[in-house]
């Protein structure tokens, strides 16, 4: 990669993180019910008929085809007191990333964690598109929840607890 090219990107993801977004940790199972889940913040309202939803994960990903096979996965929005567990589900390749976690199935008979967090849709892998790096993943809401919690919060890549204290 030409050096130009790094720096516009490097320039690029800087100017993309001053847009605040919300933080969400995905789920699902593979083989034997094995759990697997990451940290995402590229979570967007797609739809409302029929109602869906878009997140994106790197083609780089070591869980890609763990999302790309799976028949459904559960979106938790994670509320202003969850930083840790974001944090646990962000880093790369944990040895068990569900240890210590306690975990449920969602109505769809997905595994979810059993949290209090700020919302959870629980969607059937509908479509996905690979474009540039990333991987597309397009989810079919089945079931959902949500409470009044207060969001987590991200912005310049940091995650914060309310607006104002960005």
């Amino acid at each position: 990669m030409k050096p130009e090219i790094q720096t516009q990107q490097k320039e690029l993801r800087q100017l993309l993180g001053n847009f605040v977004t919300g933080v969400t940790i995905i789920t699902t199972h593979g083989l034997m019910n094995r759990p697997y889940g990451l940290t995402i913040n590229s979570f967007n309202s797609l739809s409302l008929d029929p109602p869906l939803i878009l997140w994106s994960l790197s083609i780089k990903s070591t869980n890609k085809n763990i999302f790309l096979n799976c028949s459904n996965y559960v979106i938790h929005i994670l509320s202003n007191e969850q930083t840790e567990i974001a944090n646990s589900f962000a880093i790369k390749n944990p040895p068990d990333r569900f240890k210590n976690i306690k975990t449920k199935f969602s109505p769809s008979g997905t595994i979810m964690l059993d949290i209090e967090y700020k919302a959870w849709i629980d969607c059937k892998n509908y479509r996905h598109y690979i474009e540039g790096d990333h991987l597309l993943m397009i989810g079919k809401v089945q079931y959902y929840h949500y409470s009044n919690a207060e969001p987590l919060i991200f912005y310049n890549g940091d995650f914060y607890k309310k607006l104002s204290h960005i």
